[in-house]
């Protein structure tokens, strides 16, 4: 008897649910991580996105060696791979942890089907959130549209522990002999590998994301709440690629916070507590997509599906790389560029500007990020769109438009974000950094800094496209409902 594990959003051996069921079975275990060609050749994955989930895979597979296992990799269709498994071991259980993406679900079903149609025991475990999302409904046993009730809900509801950690793994002995692809690199898939001590692959591991664990419950929690909003601060949990690519279980984050949050005091609470609510609103926009997998693609609020967007290539052009004219966009499209990775107030002030300054699809700028973000995960990435572009579930009212300069004057008061990712204009006076184009020529040239050579001319009037935005949601609500 062969106990198949078949890993794929959650590449650790530490509190993980399918690993545990297969243990408890006794049966000697066959890790497995499948290839799939939709990742790795696909134009919608960037360089730097695949890369880090590369070298994740590789720290896995590692840990996986030290322990006297191996991570058996092979490359092509799951099911067509998963049955050929089966085949050449007499394997009679697989086991993996549930997805609620669309896609992922599709995928699922049909080998769970073909699999047990084989005579093999199919066995799918709870892993990637605390809460699934048909355990919080309405009373009306409806999914919750609005976020607050839903965390009223999530938070009332009984929490699993993280698993026991195994002292001994039982590995098949065929282990070592059967047929398997060596771990992935960039290069192999004519991908660009980035450079610089971050992008080492120790630093998507598990043990990387445990000390960043540590780390963040050592000391940013405890003034989360009061920092979390400022870029150029290093105040976050950095925990959000850990969770996504499972190098770090939400049980094990979810109980270590809890046991700080018992010991915090006065506004050390407050802050723990926000940081809670970011992990339930990532459980919210799991709900979300799973009950309305439309979203996508489309509007979850119909009445805007049809917003006539401009959708104007040469400013989309300009906001991807940066160069909109508007430091705290331009600054925060840089550090993804960079880095992967996008501060969250960020990520909000440049869906803001896409969508509602530059009249830009919000589609249009999810696929970037799909693309560009080292920490991609579907749900959260649909869920903030649409929330940006006033589209979705409980979603900024589409008049709150977010002013670029006040926002950056607010998050980034002291410009030190800004100088960091645009360094033409490190030298700017700070009463000008988030509005260089005020700027005399004098203090331009002292500055080192000509707007329009140097540094770009708003490529929009804000005050203008705000009032076009907001007419233009208008018209698009108003003829929905003509035709209601």
């Amino acid at each position: 008897m062969t106990a198949i594990v078949w890993f794929r959003r959650d590449l650790r051996l530490h509190d993980h649910a399918a690993l545990h069921a297969a243990a408890l079975t006794g049966d000697p275990i066959i890790p497995i991580y499948i290839l799939d060609d939709s990742l790795c050749r696909s134009a919608a994955v960037g360089d730097k996105r695949l890369y880090a989930y590369f070298a994740a895979i590789g720290e896995f597979a590692n840990d996986l060696a030290q322990l006297g296992g191996r991570l058996l990799i092979r490359h092509g269709d799951p099911q067509q791979l998963l049955c050929q498994l089966v085949q050449e071991t007499g394997a009679n259980k697989l086991f993996f942890n549930r997805a609620y993406t669309p896609d992922a679900r599709k995928r699922d079903e049909s080998v769970s089907e073909v699999l047990k149609s084989h005579g093999v025991f199919v066995q799918s475990c709870k892993d990637l959130v605390m809460h699934e999302p048909e355990e919080i409904k309405t009373k009306q046993r409806t999914p919750y549209a609005v976020f607050t009730p839903y965390r009223r809900v999530w938070q009332t509801l009984p929490k699993e522990k993280p698993f026991p950690q195994s002292t001994k793994w039982q590995w098949d002995e065929r282990l070592h002999e059967l047929a398997g692809e060596p771990v992935p690199a960039v290069e192999a898939f004519g991908r660009k590998r980035p450079t610089g001590t971050e992008w080492e692959s120790e630093q998507f591991g598990e043990r990387a994301a445990h000390k960043r664990l540590q780390q963040f419950i050592n000391g940013d929690i405890l003034s989360y709440k009061e920092k979390r909003d400022m870029p150029g601060v290093n105040a976050t949990s950095r925990l959000s690629f850990a969770l996504n690519a499972g190098t770090l279980s939400i049980r094990t984050v979810y109980h270590r916070v809890l046991e700080v949050l018992m010991q915090a005091r006065g506004e050390q609470v407050t802050s723990i507590e926000a940081f809670v609510a970011e992990l339930i609103w990532r459980e919210f926009y799991q709900q979300v997509l799973y009950f309305h997998p439309h979203t996508t693609n489309h509007a979850y609020l119909p009445q805007f599906e049809k917003v006539a967007w401009e959708n104007r290539e040469e400013l989309f052009a300009c906001w991807c790389q940066g160069e909109t004219g508007y430091p705290i966009v331009d600054a925060a499209m840089k550090q993804l560029i960079e880095t992967g990775w996008m501060h969250n107030r960020l990520r909000m002030i440049t869906a803001s500007f896409l969508t509602k300054d530059l009249l830009v699809d919000w589609r249009w700028g999810m696929a970037y990020f799909a693309q560009q973000l080292i920490d991609f995960d579907e749900a959260a990435n649909i869920g903030g769109w649409q929330w940006s572009a006033s589209t979705g579930t409980d979603a900024q009212p589409y008049f709150r438009i977010f002013n670029p300069v006040t926002q950056g004057e607010k998050f980034d008061p002291d410009g030190v974000f800004v100088k960091k990712y645009l360094p033409v204009l490190r030298k700017v006076p700070l009463q000008y950094i988030h509005k260089p184009w005020d700027m005399p020529e004098h203090i331009q040239e002292q500055a080192g800094c000509k707007i329009g050579f140097d540094y770009p001319i708003p490529c929009v009037d804000h005050a203008q496209r705000r009032k076009l935005a907001m007419a233009l949601f208008q018209e698009a609500k108003d003829r929905h409902a003509k035709t209601e």
